[in-house]
Formats: structure tokens, sequence, C-alpha cells
């Protein structure tokens, strides 16, 4: 009995929980106040040591439904099965690989993943990218996720036509923060404030025009401005028109930058403009903080936060481009867009809490923006799914679409041979 009472107590309290966090995000539709993301990959990482996915499930449909269904926008036509994503380090690429590696599955994509002896060729510039980068496939490729610095050139012949481009940017200073650690995570944070103590010892710097030429990139200066494709020569440039035509040429390789500070309306933003269903940007709620140590998040002082900024100057020129024209474009929305984000937050929420309850069969009906769902443990066991096991089950993938070219192409040469 006493259990009981504890499970109706907890279906109160989440009820609760849910109503004024939907009151909450409508009642503040309007702003665009910053929500801290947490660490920036988001969820907590397997090894590197192969995992072996038998199987992989496809979503349960609701009734009348079709495979591609569209979403609740009239104006919307097929989706787009097509793309790549730019992951640029440390900025909740992480999280949103899963996401997208999940609608990569169920549309049957395929994946080009970098050859283990070709990676280098996929992770930096190289004209001379192309197939042999990638895992061989007997058709072209619609999809690639893994990281990868921005070769627009290359992976448009690499790439089956019309293929779209995703970026995502998170602000400067955080990146370098979540970096300086994530690569020191194996060792002791030292006392006080070793980020700034770093910046301190580089209140002076300036680039050198030799290391533009020498280094391939920084972790330390421009890193993001780096992966999404800006030249590095103009890392250091003081030619304000030069910068801004730039900034306008390489924005419209992208069809969409996402904004780490704003993941989630970033995902709806994301549904819309590529025509896809709530159900395809539903994601776990589970997330590894790796600044959860005090000595991480120790303030800056505006001296050392001006000299990260004379350190990055083109990731903070980027920045704000892209989440200038985020918010242009989400303001061309309508006020309905403010309503799906907060609908989206509540109903990702429920689909999270009913996986950790039970994981049991539930329909999710429909709503003015999303299609009749089904979540069953199919699905909230692959919601838990990290990395290495989303890349698995792209490669089974492959492989069966090879298989599948294969059959038909015997299939073809045995005709000829009868007649």
């Amino acid at each position: 009995m006493a259990s009981l009472r504890l499970k109706v107590l907890y279906l109160i309290s989440l009820a609760i929980t849910l109503y004024v966090a939907m009151l909450w995000n409508w009642e503040n539709a309007g702003f665009t106040l910053k929500r801290p993301f947490g660490d920036s990959d988001g969820t907590k990482r397997s090894g590197e040591g192969k995992v072996t996915v038998t199987t992989g499930h496809r979503p349960t449909l609701g009734s009348g439904e079709s495979p591609n269904g569209t979403t609740s926008r009239t104006s919307c036509g097929r989706p787009v099965t097509n793309f790549v994503f730019i992951k640029v380090h440390k900025t909740g690429s992480g999280s949103t690989f899963l996401v997208l590696a999940r609608f990569g599955r169920n549309h049957n994509m395929t994946i080009c993943y970098p050859s283990h002896n070709a990676h280098m060729r996929l992770s930096y510039r190289n004209p001379s990218l192309d197939r042999s980068a990638c895992t061989p496939a007997l058709r072209n490729y619609t999809l690639i996720i893994n990281h990868a610095i921005m070769n627009k050139t290359a992976m448009d012949r690499l790439m089956a036509p019309g293929t779209r481009y995703i970026g995502i940017v998170r602000h400067p200073l955080e990146h370098f923060r979540s970096m300086y650690f994530y690569q020191r995570q194996n060792s002791k944070v030292k006392k006080g404030n070793p980020l700034g103590s770093y910046l301190d010892r580089n209140v002076n710097y300036k680039p050198r025009k030799r290391d533009i030429k020498t280094k391939p990139f920084s972790h330390q200066g421009n890193f993001q401005a780096y992966t999404l494709g800006f030249p590095r020569q103009l890392f250091g440039s003081r030619n304000r028109s030069q910068i801004e035509e730039t900034l306008r040429t390489v924005g419209s390789w992208y069809s969409l930058v996402l904004i780490t500070e704003y993941w989630e309306e970033s995902l709806v933003l994301l549904r819309r403009t590529f025509c896809w269903t709530m159900y395809d940007i539903l994601h776990t709620t589970k997330r590894i903080h790796s600044l959860d140590n005090p000595k991480k998040s120790v303030p800056l002082t505006d001296k050392q936060k001006e000299t990260h900024r004379k350190l990055s100057p083109m990731d903070y020129l980027i920045y704000e481009h892209f989440n200038r024209t985020f918010w242009e474009r989400a303001a061309k929305e309508g006020p309905d867009f403010w309503d799906e984000v907060a609908y989206f937050k509540t109903l990702n929420l429920e689909v999270n809490h009913h996986c950790e309850l039970s994981g049991e069969r539930r329909v999710f009906p429909s709503s003015q923006w999303s299609q009749e769902f089904v979540v069953d443990s199919n699905f909230c066991e692959e919601l838990n799914w990290e990395t290495a096991e989303w890349s698995s089950a792209l490669l089974l993938q492959l492989e069966r679409q090879n298989e599948e070219i294969r059959r038909k192409q015997a299939q073809i040469e045995e005709m000829k041979s009868k007649h």
C-alpha cells in the first residue's frame, strides 16, 4: 500500500511539474532568454571499441501515417533525407548526432562513414576528398554526421544531388571553456582558476602569418569558424567588408545553423525547415555535465574575457552572425513557433518519463504540431543508445543496402543470360 501511495504521489507531482513547465514556456514565449545547455556534447560516451548491433527498430507509426509523413505545416512537401551535419566539437554536437542518426536509420539513409585509414580526409580539408574516404556504398551517400571539416566543393561531389547542410555554433567563451577542460579531463584540475591563468599568459597574443600557413587549426583560436568552413587567412583580418562578404557566402551554404544555447528551439526550427515530424526530433533528457566541478566554472575577469575575444575574433563574429540570423528566421515563423517549442519541450519530457517508468506501448495523440505516434520498449531502448551503437546500426543498414543492390544486380544479370 505504501508503495502504491508513493507511485500515486510521484505521478501527481510529475503532472504538476509538466503543467507548470508548459505555462512557464508560454509565459516566456516572446523572450530570447538564454538557457544553460550543460556540457557541449550532452551525452555519455562509450569507448572507441566496436559495438555490435544485430538489429534496429523502425518507428511505430500511427494509424494512416506513412513512413515519410509530413508535418502539420501545409507548405511542407517531402521530408529532407539528404544532408550533411558539420559536427563541431563541444557544441552539443554529440546530442545532435543522436537525433540525426536515428532519423537517418529510420529513413534508410546511406551514411558516408569515414573509413579507418581515411579519417583524416574527412576531418581536415583535403581537395582529394572522394568516395574512397567512406565505407564503400553501392548507392549515393545521403548522410554525413561524424566529425568533418566543411569542404563544400568536395562534399557536393561526394554526396547525392541536392544535399543540404546543417551547422552548429556555441558561444565562443563557453565553447573554449568546454574544450579547455575536455582536453585536460585526465589530469587533475589545478587550484584557483586554471582557465583564467591560461588567458593571462596569452594576454599579449598576436596571430603570426607563419602560424596561419603552417598550422592546420587551433583548438584555442577560431576553432568553430575553421570547422564550419571559414578560410584561416581571414582570422586575423581587419577588412570588415571582406569578412561580412565571407559571412554571407559561407552562411548561404547552410540550410540551418543550430545554436547550442537554444538547442531545443533549434530542433523545432530544423523540423520546420526540413519538413520532419515531431517524432523525428525526440531526444533523451539524460545528459552528462562535465562542468560540475566548481573549478571548471570559476568566473573570468573582463580582461580575461577580452583576451579570449582577441584569441578567437572570428568565432565571435560568426556566433553573432548566426545567432542574429537564427532569430530572424524564428520571427518569420510567427508566434505559433513559440507555442510549438513549449509543446515540444513538454512532450519530450513526457516521453522520457514514460520510458523511465515503464517503457510499455503507449499512443501519444496527434496535436496541432504532431501526428499520432507510438512509443514502445524498442523506442525507449534506442532513446538511450550512444554514438557507437548508432554508428553500428547505420553501418549495418549500409551493408543491407549493398546486399540488396547486389541481389538485384544478380537478378538482372540472370535475366539477361536467359535471353
